[in-house]
């Protein structure tokens, strides 16, 4: 429980300096959305090699190609402290996204769960996979993110600060 504390103050501390201005739509279908991992996310992969990533961009559930954003990966080997690579991501695509149960008490955060195409900076390409889970969120959805950069799966995530936040239509 002091985790899921500790993140809400997180993302309460970091949304302070973010009006909340114009109207917050509340139909996933007509909204845009901005995804953001708040802290330093990371992932292993089978063979306990890993993978860190920071970023954030935005999307629209109902256009596929209408994304922003990126950010940036190191990979590790099984040792966790030998660097194996580093660069940055570019979101080239949102594959799909679900909004799920949950809230606080800023109206425009959400919980959910994203799937984006990502182009990484070595050549590589992959799938970036952010959830979000607030309070009133099922114990099911993970907190954190994960990815696939080549054909290494980093799915067994360690949780990290993310959420996804309604871009009102002033922002816009």
């Amino acid at each position: 429980m002091k985790i899921k504390v500790k993140w809400i103050l997180g993302f309460a501390i970091l949304l302070a300096p973010v009006p909340i201005i114009g109207v917050v739509k509340a139909d996933q279908e007509e909204s845009k959305f901005q995804w953001v991992i708040a802290s330093v996310a990371s992932a292993k992969a089978n063979d306990d090699s890993k993978i860190l990533l920071t970023g954030n961009g935005t999307f629209v559930p109902t256009d596929p190609d209408e994304v922003s954003g990126g950010g940036t990966w190191q990979t590790f080997a099984p040792d966790g402290t030998t660097l194996t690579g580093s660069g940055s991501y570019t979101v080239k695509g949102l594959v799909r996204f679900d909004l799920a149960p949950g809230a606080v008490s800023n109206p425009a955060i959400r919980a959910g769960l994203t799937f984006l195409r990502l182009a990484y900076s070595d050549g590589s390409r992959g799938i970036l996979v952010v959830s979000c889970h607030l309070p009133g969120t099922s114990d099911s959805v993970f907190e954190g993110a994960t990815a696939s950069k080549g054909f290494v799966d980093y799915w067994n995530r360690i949780p990290a600060g993310t959420f996804f936040r309604v871009v009102t239509e002033t922002e816009d």
